[in-house]
C-alpha cells in the first residue's frame, strides 16, 4: 500500500483518467421556481477507472475532507459548491477551495443509473460487484442525496450517464423509490440506509 495524501485514501487498483463518455461538468441554472437546478454538461471530464480486477465489496476509497455543516455548506460557491458528499442529515465532506478536489479522489467518481459501486458506513466506497480492468468506477447519486430544509439550493440533475437504465433525472428524493431501495440494499450512505431499513421494519 503506497502512502496516499492525507485527506483521503485511493486503492492503487484504481486510476483517475479523463473520458469522453460524459464529464463531470456540472451548471448551477435556475429553473421555473427560481430553484438552483444543476445540469450535467456533457465532453471532455474526469472519471476513475479500475486498472485490475476489483472484488465485490472490497474497499476503492476512504473518502476525506472537511467536515462541513449546511451552514458551511451554504456558503461555497463555484467549482466546490456541488462536490461535498452527505455523510448525515446535517454534514457533509468535501473542499473548501478548488485546490482540495486533487486531495479527495472521490470527487471524481461519475454518476451512473447503473452503478458499480457504493457506500459503507460514512466514508466507504466499495464495489457492488465484481469490477473488470478498464471499467469505469461509478455510483448512483440516489445513494448520497437528501433533501434538506435548511439548505440554499434544491438538487436536481439532468442524467447523461447513458445506461440503459437512466433515469433521464435524478434528484435529492431518489433514495425513496422501492426499486432503488431493492437494487442498492447495503450500499446506500449509512444515514439513508437507517432511514431505509427502519421503513422496512
Amino acid at each position: 500500500m503506497k502512502k496516499q495524501d492525507i485527506f483521503s485514501w485511493m486503492s492503487t487498483k484504481v486510476e483517475i483518467k479523463t473520458t469522453d463518455k460524459y464529464g463531470n461538468s456540472v451548471q448551477p441554472v435556475l429553473n421555473e421556481l427560481g430553484q438552483k437546478v444543476y445540469k450535467k454538461k456533457t465532453g471532455l471530464g474526469y472519471g476513475v477507472f479500475a486498472k485490475e480486477t476489483i472484488k465485490r465489496n472490497e474497499v476503492m476509497f476512504v473518502m476525506g475532507g472537511y467536515i462541513l455543516d449546511i451552514d458551511d455548506e451554504n456558503q461555497l460557491t463555484g467549482i466546490v459548491s456541488d462536490k461535498p458528499i452527505e455523510i448525515s442529515e446535517y454534514f457533509s465532506i468535501g473542499p473548501r477551495k478548488a485546490s482540495d478536489i486533487r486531495k479527495m479522489p472521490q470527487h471524481y467518481i461519475n454518476h451512473s443509473c447503473n452503478p458499480n459501486s457504493g457506500f459503507k458506513g460514512q466514508l466507504f466506497i466499495v464495489a457492488m460487484k465484481t469490477i473488470k480492468a478498464g471499467t469505469e468506477i461509478v455510483y448512483d447519486y440516489a445513494m448520497i442525496m437528501h433533501p434538506n430544509k435548511d439548505s440554499n439550493s434544491t438538487l436536481a440533475y439532468e442524467c447523461v450517464c447513458g445506461s440503459k437504465e437512466c433515469r433521464k433525472k435524478i434528484s435529492e428524493n431518489d433514495w425513496k423509490k422501492p426499486d432503488l431501495q431493492k437494487k442498492y440494499n447495503g450500499y446506500f450512505q449509512w444515514y439513508l440506509q437507517e432511514k431505509i431499513n427502519a421503513k422496512l421494519k
